[in-house]
């Protein structure tokens, strides 16, 4: 796995320089979810581009783009009720570590459950688009790992 070096607290990782300022928490919430930090950078850029106070018009919120309980989203009627009931609020969500964290636990929750990253990834995106957000976030991980 790859870690921050302690001594300078720079970031081992090679990213876009608007992910650099989240990449120890990258490489903290992917290391404790079991997640590639690559998968989890791809992600925030396709979904916050690393805006942390993003807030979709939707209603997702910051830097993985999760959908909370409160706000536009609490509109959102599922088969047994409001949909996100059982979220965080847009205010918890607007911490960039708190949503880091988050949003990487639901990816590796969406991971299991669904037995593939690409199936995970069609499950964190938009409804009712196929794999077409799971591709597009695909593309984003492969030009980051191997540019």
């Amino acid at each position: 796995m790859v870690e921050a070096d302690p001594q300078t607290s720079e970031c081992s990782l090679d990213l876009p320089g608007n992910l650099q300022p989240w990449c120890s928490l990258i490489l903290n919430y992917s290391e404790i979810n079991r997640l590639d930090p690559y998968l989890v950078s791809a992600v925030m850029l396709q979904e916050s581009g690393g805006q942390p106070d993003v807030i979709s018009a939707s209603g997702a919120v910051g830097l993985m783009q999760v959908m909370p309980r409160d706000g536009i989203a609490a509109s959102f009627e599922c088969i047994n009720g409001p949909c996100f009931t059982g979220r965080p609020s847009m205010q918890e969500l607007l911490n960039p570590e708190f949503n880091l964290d988050y949003g990487c636990n639901m990816l590796t929750r969406l991971i299991s459950e669904k037995g593939s990253i690409r199936d995970a990834l069609k499950a964190y995106g938009p409804r009712d688009v196929g794999y077409i957000y799971a591709d597009k976030v695909l593309g984003i991980y492969n030009s980051i790992v191997a540019p």
